[in-house]
């Protein structure tokens, strides 16, 4: 697979790296929009395939790519609205680590969902690197799966020798933005933004509430 990634302008060398991909619950997704939005975080970027689905992103009446890249100061974050095909997982991985390692990132974070057993969700981390499974207030997770383009990118960043970790929250099927919400106050610690996700809660509370709500996440809970 060719990846073709466009930067609109150069990146800073040692940024961190935020991934978000859709998931279960959209948990990746749905919190790193929240983050750029939030943060008025400047797009710099966007990533685009023959081989991935041919969608564009309308917003304000502008076409946006589906895979977006953002930064601000020392955090690039990419936004990922579309679910990448299973047979396409391993060479979009690749080609990304690829382009992600000659940034010379400081650490690399990816957002996930994984799906809610009963009881009290919980957030779990996964790492490559022992000094993120030692320092980190997440769960481990003993024994487990990830599904999708997760296993690829963890892989990938493993063989490339860059650090970071994947965080992963429990989250239901459908869109989720209290899983998100989860993501986002772990994000704000271990970055040091000061991010609120108090909107992504009350739209959460608001789903409960009300039977078969229309999920909207830009204006509602963005805005």
């Amino acid at each position: 697979m060719s990846l073709k990634i466009t930067e609109f302008r150069k990146l800073e060398p040692g940024a961190t790296f935020v991934l978000g991909f859709p998931g279960t619950g959209m948990a990746g997704s749905i919190s790193s929009e929240f983050i750029v939005h939030k943060m008025k975080f400047d797009a710099v970027g966007h990533i685009r395939s023959d081989l991935l689905p041919a969608v564009a992103i309308i917003r304000e009446s502008r076409p946006q790519a589906p895979i977006r890249i953002y930064q601000q100061g020392k955090l690039v974050v990419v936004v990922a609205d579309i679910m990448i095909p299973d047979n396409l997982c391993h060479s979009f991985s690749k080609d990304l680590v690829k382009w992600i390692k000659v940034q010379k990132p400081k650490e690399v974070i990816i957002l996930g969902g994984i799906e809610k057993k009963e009881g009290q969700a919980k957030n779990y981390v996964v790492s490559w690197k022992d000094k993120y499974l030692d320092n980190t207030k997440l769960d481990h997770m003993k024994l487990g799966f990830v599904v999708g383009i997760y296993g690829p990118l963890m892989l990938e960043l493993m063989e490339a020798g860059l650090p970071g970790y994947m965080v992963l929250t429990e989250a239901d099927r459908g869109p989720d933005p209290r899983a998100a919400a989860t993501i986002v106050r772990h994000v704000s610690e271990r970055t040091g933004l000061k991010l609120d996700p108090s909107s992504l809660e009350r739209e959460a509370t608001r789903r409960t509430k009300v039977a078969g709500p229309k999920w909207d996440p830009y204006p509602s809970i963005y805005g």
